[in-house]
């Protein structure tokens, strides 16, 4: 199951039907034609591709789309929840220093921090998680650390997309102890795309998509240990 349509979320898509395996994808509207991707993906994978709508920001979206996956599609378990759907700002804008206001912040926060917090919930609730196994891997960003020195030097600012991405970070390990506590079989951890070419970056960036879906499962199947870690795509560990 994966969280968001485009970019890296169409890219993971794509890998995970070439290897056989059934997807669950999301779009906030099926009709839009920026899922018109997705729409010719489920058109040749009818079978396998599942196309739900799921808008993360509301918790009255996301409570509706868990049950319409147990009750509607039938879906008895989740294997693996890869949590993509993310934005950079709310309107477009990248505001300065001076020009921040509260409403700049909130939306990216519903959608970074509190939306993959509400899939993970609901699907829980619905148990689509859990026994044999589940892994929820989150998307963060290298924005996110609050030790890599080499983030402000490259890309300052950006104070509402760093925090929510330090946010889901913490709900991330927080799950991850959580779940192991209570022996729920569910892992729980982060990956770090890379600055990837995709709409969110108007098409600028040093990785392709190809490459970052490629790595991410790379670093999902390689044996590594995966709860409350935080690797790169490309196999790093990225500090904290």
């Amino acid at each position: 199951m994966i969280t968001g349509k485009t970019g890296i979320g169409r890219g993971l898509v794509e890998k995970l039907l070439a290897r056989g395996n059934t997807v669950i994808a999301t779009t906030r509207s099926a009709d839009a034609p920026s899922s018109e991707p997705l729409r010719r993906l489920a058109a040749e994978h009818p079978a396998r591709l599942v196309v739900t709508e799921l808008d993360t920001a509301s918790q009255g979206s996301v409570e509706a789309w868990a049950a319409a996956l147990k009750d509607q599609h039938k879906i008895k378990h989740v294997d693996l929840l890869i949590n993509n759907a993310g934005i950079y700002s709310g309107d477009g804008r990248r505001p300065k220093l001076e020009e921040f206001t509260a409403a700049d912040f909130l939306p990216v926060f519903m959608t970074n921090s509190v939306g993959p917090f509400l899939v993970i919930q609901q699907l829980l609730a619905r148990q689509l998680l859990g026994p044999p196994g589940s892994l929820v891997v989150n998307v963060s960003s290298i924005m996110g650390s609050n030790s890599d020195p080499t983030v402000s030097a490259v890309t300052p600012g950006a104070y509402a997309y760093r925090a929510s991405k330090a946010a889901l970070n913490s709900v991330t390990t927080t799950l991850a102890r959580d779940f192991e506590r209570d022996g729920r079989q569910i892992q729980c951890c982060l990956v770090h795309p890379g600055y990837v070419k995709t709409d969110m970056t108007s098409g600028q960036g040093w990785v392709e998509v190809e490459e970052s879906a490629a790595g991410i499962l790379k670093v999902l199947e390689d044996g590594r240990p995966l709860n409350g870690r935080w690797y790169s795509f490309n196999g790093d560990e990225i500090p904290w």
